[in-house]
């Protein structure tokens, strides 16, 4: 069973996907992060983990724009090598809507039209959804996101007060990216196999994601929502699920069982454990499949344990991916 999570953001709200005092944030929350948060969240609410937890399948965090769903650009030579005169653009694009992803599984996508229906760089729509668009004007002038850049000062987190050097309080640039005229987030979480009383534990996990946030630097007021919204798959996302191929798009990070991977990129998975006793932990270090990746028929993803070797409790990163059928050409 599949359910679709919509994020409403708060208005004037900010989000930092990122670890540390990085300078930039990611446009994706990824999925092994989303998972880590809802865990958070439902040991707050009922107190101790539930290995279970970890059958349970999160896409990353990606975007919902009117009526268009976006995911992950496919990492398949037609996007990644294309033959146009817009290679440069093309290979920008991070996010397809599922109108995109259609054509392109029935061969009919029109490569040499793409430039005018990019929407700020990382987006492309289909040729239909360009219509239902007009009302914004020329696409150009359409920004789904938004990045600023504030300047923040560096706290001793053991004596909270401002580290020096030099005399000096020490500054750092923090990235933020906003989302722009309406846009939302959305997820998909897959929890077949699980029980329906963990199902209505881990859904109360998911709400809980109103008051706790996701993301960095929730201190200064990012990574909060005004509403989440559990809501039962949209029927296009229900079509595209039912075909049948023998290549998968990952719509999550993935941690590979076997050797079922065709194309992908890899990401480094790691940072800090976050304690009360003890202030920060390094996690050990793991590469991982990203969203987009493309896996044959039989992939199996799993989960590891990235505790540090003088940790007792385990440290779980889920790379369990959720898979849409798809094409490679």
């Amino acid at each position: 069973m599949m359910k679709l999570v919509r994020l409403i953001p708060k208005e004037n709200s900010k989000y930092h996907f990122g670890e540390g005092y990085l300078e930039e944030s990611s446009l994706i929350f990824h999925s092994h992060s989303l998972f880590s948060a809802i865990v958070n969240n439902f040991v707050k609410l009922y107190g101790e983990f539930d290995k279970r937890l970890l059958d349970l399948k999160v896409s990353s965090l990606l975007y919902k724009f009117e009526d268009i769903y976006f995911i992950p650009k496919p990492i398949v030579p037609f996007f990644n090598i294309p033959k146009s005169d817009d290679a440069k653009k093309i290979k920008k694009i991070k996010f397809i809507s599922l109108e995109v992803f259609n054509e392109y599984l029935d061969e009919s996508i029109n490569i040499e039209n793409i430039k005018e229906r990019i929407i700020g760089k990382e987006f492309l729509i289909g040729e239909k959804e360009v219509d239902s668009l007009k009302k914004y004007g020329n696409l150009n002038e359409i920004n789904l996101i938004s990045k600023e850049i504030e300047q923040k000062v560096a706290i001793d987190r053991i004596k909270n007060t401002t580290l020096e050097k030099d005399g000096r309080g020490q500054l750092y640039s923090v990235e933020f990216i906003k989302l722009n005229n309406g846009t939302e987030f959305y997820f998909l979480v897959d929890y077949d196999g699980l029980d329906k009383d963990l199902i209505k534990k881990i859904n109360a996990s998911i709400k809980l994601i109103e008051d706790e946030g996701l993301g960095g630097k929730r201190s200064v007021g990012a990574g909060f929502f005004d509403k989440v919204i559990i809501e039962d798959l949209d029927k296009r996302f229900i079509e595209l699920f039912d075909r049948e191929k023998n290549c998968y798009l990952t719509l999550s990070t993935a941690i590979p069982k076997n050797d079922k991977v065709k194309y992908y990129n890899l990401i480094e998975i790691g940072g800090y454990i976050y304690t009360i006793k003890k202030l920060t932990s390094l996690k050990k270090r793991i590469l991982a499949l990203s969203e987009g990746s493309i896996v044959e028929k039989g992939f199996v993803g799993d989960y590891k344990d990235l505790k540090p070797n003088n940790s007792i409790n385990p440290v779980y990163v889920n790379g369990k991916p959720i898979l849409m059928p798809t094409n490679v050409y």
